[in-house]
């Protein structure tokens, strides 16, 4: 009953846990989702920027509602955006390489003061269907006093530079009347000289380093570091690793003096390849280069399973040529196997361990056996040897003769010589003659008739014929 019982406890058990499995395995990644906080004025145009950032992982759809005061924000347009009076919905999807979405959107500054731009509602998931979790902020649009221009309610049109720029195959334009909205935390405003003509730029405080916006025909604009010693460009990726930290992937870096283990690959960042080193002891982590909001330059690690960026500490103990010859050897390679598969191999010295044992323990018993057996055998051959000696009885020493016997009968012999016991009892008749003279010749016919009959036998002592005194001899009719 106890058995049936544990069976349908487990059985119980089983379903329960496999009807939980669909439920444990359900996973929704983190994302976020950052408004800028721009500052303009009354009648003028306020760029407000919103991001969706997926955390480095591919980006699926995703939609956004915003709400605002109407009193002192008037929406005026937006990428992928619709609205008015009060509120704008975002929608946008991504192709698979790009990590989050942009949205730039106008407003027209109404009145004095602060609004607030708030998120109502939000839904996004990943490239892979997955659910994205986005933490919300809100934006705070500061509007000052205008210059007496409101009124206008066109956009403010792009003014871009003349030279086209080759940035990884795409051709691009110098951005020059970007609005502060753009401009991230860390950085001011500044101008750079580039093919003789000056161009607006921000620098950040902490490295010195310029960087341009740059528009790609209807695009929205893209941040890009510009080299001054050498007049080049290079692309950067900003990513938001936390709320006041951020880095910005850029397409360099030399990988030559990485570990080994680390192979040079890339990386897809929104539209854009990015030189990435990737692990081979765990593929899902890469090394990139990038520029942190702080100003420190060099590599970072990502991790492509959490979405996580954290700096990367080169190993200070680098004896690596040792290690390559002796992997080039015989015994470098065994101990790499060993290395490589050490779980495999206490699991067959585990197993070897249990057969030795079980080897023993068989040994062991038959030994035991085998010893009861021959007790057993030998005690059994005890047995018939003791009903033999049993058997013998005194009648197997008649006969026996052997020098001891011999000695014996010597001794008797001299003993019980014929001439001396007729002389003793010669002297026994004289003493006893004079008082019994009647009976002297039946006595002595006795005797003489006694010594016809007993003769000695070897090997028998017959000590009634002897004894301590006349008186206490035993006369006896034959």
């Amino acid at each position: 009953m106890k058995k049936r019982v544990t069976r349908w406890i487990v059985m119980i058990a089983a379903v329960c846990s496999m009807m939980l499995c669909p439920v444990l395995t359900g996973y929704a990644a983190d994302g976020t989702l950052m408004l800028s906080d721009p500052t303009g004025s009354v009648g003028a145009e306020i760029p407000v920027t919103v991001r969706i950032d997926a955390g480095g992982q591919p980006i699926g759809d995703a939609n956004v509602t915003l709400s605002y005061d109407p009193a002192m924000l008037e929406f005026v347009s937006g990428t992928n955006a619709q609205g008015g009076e009060g509120s704008v919905t975002l929608s946008g999807s991504g192709t698979g390489t790009e990590t989050e979405l942009a949205f730039e959107l106008s407003f027209k500054g109404l009145a004095e003061g602060t609004a607030a731009i708030q998120v109502t509602e939000s839904t996004a998931y990943l490239f892979s269907d997955e659910t994205l979790n986005l933490s919300a902020g809100e934006a705070a649009v500061t509007i000052e006093p205008g210059d007496g221009t409101a009124g206008s309610s066109e956009p403010t049109e792009r003014v871009l530079g003349q030279e086209s720029i080759d940035i990884g195959g795409v051709y691009y334009n110098i951005y020059e009347n970007f609005t502060d909205a753009l401009i991230p935390a860390g950085f001011t405003r500044s101008t750079v000289q580039y093919a003789g003509a000056e161009h607006s730029a921000v620098r950040q405080d902490s490295s010195g380093k310029v960087f341009l916006f740059m528009i790609s025909g209807e695009s929205d604009p893209i941040m890009v570091l510009y080299n001054e010693s050498d007049s080049t460009f290079m692309r950067a990726e900003r990513v938001d690793v936390s709320e006041n930290f951020y880095i910005f992937i850029l397409s360099s870096g030399d990988g030559s003096t990485l570990p080994e283990q680390f192979v040079e690959t890339t990386l897809a960042l929104r539209d854009m390849s990015y030189p990435a080193w990737q692990n081979m002891d765990s593929m899902e982590f890469y090394l990139i280069y990038a520029l942190s909001s702080t100003g420190v330059e060099g590599f970072y690690q990502y991790d492509s399973v959490d979405g996580t960026y954290q700096r990367y500490m080169a190993q200070t103990d680098t004896a690596v040529e040792p290690e390559e010859e002796e992997d080039d050897s015989a015994l470098g390679k065994v101990e790499k196997i060993i290395t490589d598969n050490l779980l495999i191999l206490a699991a067959a010295v585990a197993v070897i361990v249990v057969i030795l044992f079980i080897i023993i323990l068989i040994l062991s018993v038959k030994l035991g056996r085998r010893n009861a057996e021959l007790e057993d055998m030998y005690m059994g051959d005890e047995g018939e040897n003791k009903p033999n000696v049993k058997k013998k009885s005194r009648q197997q020493f008649v006969g026996y003769d052997d020098d001891d016997d011999d000695d014996d009968d010597d001794y008797l012999e001299d003993d019980f010589d014929d001439s001396d016991f007729d002389d003793e009892f010669s002297d026994s008749d004289d003493h006893y003659d004079d008082g019994f003279d009647d009976d002297d010749e039946y006595y002595d016919d006795d005797y003489e008739d006694d010594d016809d009959i007993k003769e000695y036998t070897p090997g028998k002592k017959d000590f009634s014929e002897k004894k301590d005194s006349y008186e206490d001899v035993d006369f006896i009719d034959i």
